[in-house]
């Protein structure tokens, strides 16, 4: 079976969700990568059942508040504590139907 090296770059952020990802700590970004990335095109490695499940709700809650909250101290505004729960509730909308889209996926492949 012939293989070919793909490459792309990736935003600091797109870097930490992908390291919140990683299933081990020997694990490197590039595997971390190839496994997600085979999971989804339909050929999933083993997983460790070792590993811990990444709640990407929390991750990105975590991380826009953490972004939101010490960029220019604006900490106590009202109106950026409305935009990040209207944020909040969209991406979780949109994420909810991901982790649903995923299980589906899953399912399919285990049956």
């Amino acid at each position: 079976m012939s293989s070919k090296v793909i490459s792309f770059r990736l935003s600091d952020a797109e870097i930490e969700a992908l390291q919140a990802l990683q299933s081990s700590d020997d694990e490197s970004l590039n595997q971390t990568a190839a496994r997600l990335l085979r999971g989804i095109i339909g050929t999933p490695t083993a997983l460790s059942t070792t590993s811990t499940p990444v709640d990407i709700q929390v991750l990105i809650r975590r991380e826009v508040e953490s972004a939101l909250f010490t960029a220019a101290g604006i900490a106590n505004s009202e109106r950026m504590n409305e935009l990040v729960r209207a944020n909040t509730a969209y991406l979780a909308d949109d994420i909810n139907s991901l982790e649903r889209k995923v299980d589906e996926r899953l399912g399919e492949l285990s049956a």
